[in-house]
Formats: C-alpha cells, structure tokens, sequence
C-alpha cells in the first residue's frame, strides 16, 4: 500500500506541468508555451551602453598616444625689462614707420633656402630700418613628406628670425610666397588653392600652426602675411579662401594680426578682405619694363627698350609725308654729342614700304629702304593684311648708325613709302666713356604728331606738349587707389618693390626717389626686394654702381643713402 501510494504521488508530479495553468481549459497540449522563463540578469549591457565603453576606451587610447607624443614647442622669448618703440599695428592702420627689406634665407627650396643671420638684423637695426618681411617656400619645411609634414629643424630657422626682430626692435612679417596650391614663381603647382578644398585645408592647416607656435609674441613683432601677389581672381574667391585660413589662426591666436596681398598681383585693394578685419598689401614695379629690364624670369624681358627715368609719351609711327589722313612726322633730337656715338634703332613694323633717312645737323649719315613681302627676308614674323592687300611685317631688329662728334640736332624720318613703327632708340658712345641713354617711343596712337625731343647731358629727356610718365604717374598708377582704401579706414602697405640690377643705376635712382616721396605722401611703410642680392642694398651686382666694402658685403651706399632720408 505505501509502495502504491509513492508511485501514485510520482505519477501525479509527472503529469501537472503538461496542464495549463490558465483558465482555458480547451487549450490542447500543442498550444502549451512549454518555453521557460528567463532568469532575471541584473548584468546585461545595453547596445548605447556598450558604444559608450567603446568611446570612452577610444578617448583613454588617444591620451595614451598623446603621452607618448613628444610635446609640441612653443615659441617663447623673456620679455621682462624689455622695451620697444615699435608701434602697435592693427588692421586698420599699419604703421607708416614699417621701413625695410625682403629677406630671401627661404624664398625657393633648394636655392635660397639657408639660415637666417643675426649680423644683417644688427646692421638693419643699426641703420634705423625697423621691418622685414620674409617670403617662404612651404617645401622647405615639408621637404617633399606631405603637407602635414614640417621640419622642426627648418622651423627653428624661422625662430632665430623672430629671436632677431625681438632683439634688435624689427618688425617681423611671415609671408608664403608658395603656399600648397598657388605661386607666382616656377614651376607652377600642381594643384589650384583657388579651387580646390585639399590645398585650401593644407594652407589653412599649415598657417595655424604658425599661430599656435608663435602665440606668445606680441603684433609690434609679427605678422603674417597670407599668400604672396593672388591673380586677377574672383574677389569672392579670394576672400574664402582667406578668411578659411583667418579663422584656422585665430582659433589659436586671436589678436594676431593678418595682412593679405592685394588682387591682380598686390594691384587691386579688395573691400571684402577689409571687412574681414584684415589689413592688405600692394606693390612697386610700375613700369615694369623699368623694374624688369632684362630680368631672367620675365618673359620677353630680353627685348624690354633700355629704361629711361621719367619716360616721355612719344609715338611710335614714322609716315611717309605724302600721306594726307596724317601729319607729317620726323624724331628731331637736340643733344650735344660730345663724341663719336652710335644710334641703335629697333625697328618695329614696316607697312609694305618705308624709306628710311637719318640726318645730322642737317647732313644725310644713314639711309635704308625697308620693304615688306612674302617668304624670307629681315623680318622676323611675315604678317600678311588681307583687308588693305598689304604686307606689314615684324622686324623687331636693331640697325646701328653712328653720329659724328660734334652733332646737336639729329633727325630720322621717311621719305617715300607707306609707314613704319620704331620700338627704341639707343645712344652709346663708340668709346664706351661716354653717357649711354634711350628714346623710347610708348604709344601707338594713329596720328600723332611727334613733339621734338631735348635730351640733358645726363640722358634726362624733355618735350614740349607731350605726356610723361613720372611720379604724379606712379601715383596715379599704383598709390591712388590704396590712398583711398585707406581714407575708408584700411590698413595698408607696399609689401615689395624694387628694380633688377640691369636697368642703369641712374635711372633707377631717380624712379626710386619719386617712388619714395609717393609712398611718404600715403603714409605707407614699405619693403625693398631685397636686401642681399639683385634688387637690393647689399652684393647687388650693379656694375655701373659704386660698390663699398662693409662688413663683408659690396654696399651701394648711394642706395642706401637715398633710403635712410625716408627712414623715420
């Protein structure tokens, strides 16, 4: 009975789970959730909660890497006890007293790409100059590793540079002149900062580090100066791209001041980069045949007409007098040739004929018969003018007379033909003692008379009743507009300007002296390009230039003399 019993109560445990326990009771044994329940687990993670442990173990690995990063330097100079007369700069006025020089210790990788010397900032400061700019070569801090690479060792040059301005009370202005993207120099890069957002980020990048690095050092010592000489582009453009790399130095330093070069080459002011806060920078090669004279880079420069200093506005066009349409016209020069000289004239383009008759005092000394045609001949490019049936060819050729000693008034006209141009006139004495001077017809104005000519014993030419380019030119020119901007509250400056050393040192120094007496009229500071080398002060190669031994460099003195009476 009990062993009945036992099996009876096993029996019945077997059986109850198979019943429902609800209140249906039709519900068969397939519909029976048979499924147990879960075990409640206090320890189960969320799928937020597990990308937050995630994050949180990124951020814990990135300060691992970042201890094991070597900090990033700072630049820092002890400024207790140290005094300046250097003004404050701020966008809308830069300082007037900013007188000095480019210095080219980076300028292009590979050649000028050296230290910077204390010597030259002593001999500046000493002078009395009181800034200089520094236009760089961004590859010679990436060293062909990529745009994010900089060279610590190159940026310590840039240190010494700053170390020097703080040191000897000179300003110093950081400029790219290639920046990723953009030059004006070659070769061109290959990729367009103007267009395209990869340069444009490199730039900006590369620009706050800058900032981060020379956060410490005061306005009255540095500037940076955005891009070197923008094209002729988009101001809209233009101003993006400055204002991307603007707000990249200033989330790292946001009282330095910034100064953008110009439009069109340091030309044009831009109302938009003023807006931005931002003060601008222009330019001193006018004229550029002047500056540029037979300068390697410049393309075409090698035919440039010899410079003159002011140049007088003299036609180009020779006619035949028997044309009626126009006046007739002759070059009657009044100069007392003291000694045998040679004439060199370019002729430029002949109208199927000219015939061509030089004269002294009166005496026939020259004549020639240029004619245009088909085929091969004197001319350089044959230019064929089918609307007149007429040939009128390029010669671009130089054709020497030579004046006897003794003359006072030459003459060079045509006698018979149709027309034709003169580009230049050289004078050079045949002894090579002599003065060596130029007339160089500027316009191409149908029907012009030709006014007589004077030319000084020291080359300086004069006309009655014609136009000349001189310094109310340059003003016109180059300064009038800035002086304006500036009236509207802008600051302003001329960030270069200069001329190469193959335009005669005399005429150099008249057009510099007119260049000076404009840029003090403005109230504009200014810096030379440059102070070592073809433009500037020092080991300029200027043959024609009385050259100084000082302090192991050839100095013009008579430059740097003309510059110090600018020099606050």
């Amino acid at each position: 009975m009990k062993k009945r019993f036992i099996l009876l109560f096993l029996s019945v445990i077997l059986i109850l789970p198979a019943f429902s326990c609800g209140n249906d009771s039709s519900q068969t044994s397939n519909d029976i959730d048979t499924t147990p329940e879960p075990e409640q687990n206090n320890n189960i993670i969320t799928e937020a909660e597990t990308q937050e442990v995630t994050e949180k173990e990124k951020e814990k690995e990135k300060e691992k890497e970042k201890e094991k990063e070597p900090e990033k330097f700072v630049f820092t100079y002890d400024f207790s006890g140290k005094t300046t007369k250097l003004p404050t700069p701020t966008p809308e006025k830069l300082p007037s007293s900013w007188k000095g020089f480019n210095l080219l210790n980076m300028f292009y990788y590979g050649s000028n790409d050296s230290a910077f010397v204390e010597k030259e900032f002593q001999m500046l400061s000493e002078w009395g100059f009181t800034f200089v700019r520094i236009p760089m070569d961004y590859r010679i801090w990436t060293r062909s590793k990529g745009w994010d690479y900089m060279e610590e060792l190159i940026m310590k040059r840039i240190d010494k540079a700053i170390e020097y301005g703080i040191k000897y009370d000179i300003h110093v202005c950081l400029n790219f002149h290639r920046a990723p993207g953009f030059t004006v120099a070659s070769p061109a890069e290959e990729t367009d900062l103007w267009s395209q957002p990869e340069p444009q980020e490199a730039f900006a990048k590369m620009w706050a580090e800058f900032a981060r690095r020379y956060k410490n050092v005061p306005n009255e010592y540095l500037s940076f100066n955005f891009v070197n000489e923008p094209p002729d582009i988009s101001e809209k453009v233009y101003a993006a791209v400055i204002e991307k790399a603007a707000k990249a130095i200033w989330e790292q330093d946001p009282k330095r001041l910034l100064i953008a070069d110009g439009l069109a080459w340091g030309q044009k002011p831009s109302k938009l980069i003023k807006e931005l806060g931002i003060a601008q920078a222009t330019r001193g090669y006018q004229p550029f045949n002047l500056t540029h004279y037979k300068a390697e880079w410049a393309q075409g420069s090698e035919n440039f007409p010899l410079p003159s200093w002011p140049t007088v506005i003299i036609p180009k066009f020779l006619y035949n007098p028997s044309k009626s349409d126009v006046p007739w016209s002759l070059y009657s020069i009044e100069h007392d040739f003291g000694e045998n000289y040679y004439l060199d004239v370019n002729v430029g383009i002949v109208s199927n004929e000219a015939k061509f008759l030089v004269k002294a005092d009166g005496v026939e000394i020259y004549k020639k018969n240029f004619k245009s045609g088909k085929g091969e001949g004197e001319w350089t490019v044959e230019v064929y003018r089918e609307e007149w049936n007429v040939y009128q060819n390029i010669f671009n050729k130089d054709y020497r007379i030579e004046i006897p000693a003794g003359t006072k008034l030459l003459t060079l006209e045509i006698t018979g033909g149709d027309w034709m141009t003169v580009n230049d006139m050289k004078f050079s004495s045949v002894s090579g003692n002599g003065k060596v001077f130029s007339l160089t017809p500027s316009t191409e104005d149908w029907g012009v008379e030709i006014p007589p000519v004077k030319i000084d014993a020291n080359g300086v030419i004069s006309l009655e009743n014609s136009g000349v380019h001189d310094r109310e030119w340059l003003r016109e020119t180059n300064l009038k507009q800035w002086e304006e901007y500036m009236r509207d509250g802008g600051g302003a400056m001329v960030g270069e300007w200069g001329s190469y050393n193959k335009t005669p040192h005399d005429v150099v120094m008249r057009w510099m002296e007119d260049n000076l007496e404009n840029f003090k009229a403005a109230g504009m500071g200014w810096a030379l390009w440059n102070f070592t080398g073809s433009f500037g002060i020092l080991d300029n190669g200027r043959k024609d230039a009385v050259q100084e031994d000082y302090n192991g460099y050839k100095l013009d003195r008579e430059m740097l003399d003309l510059l110090l009476r600018y020099v606050d």
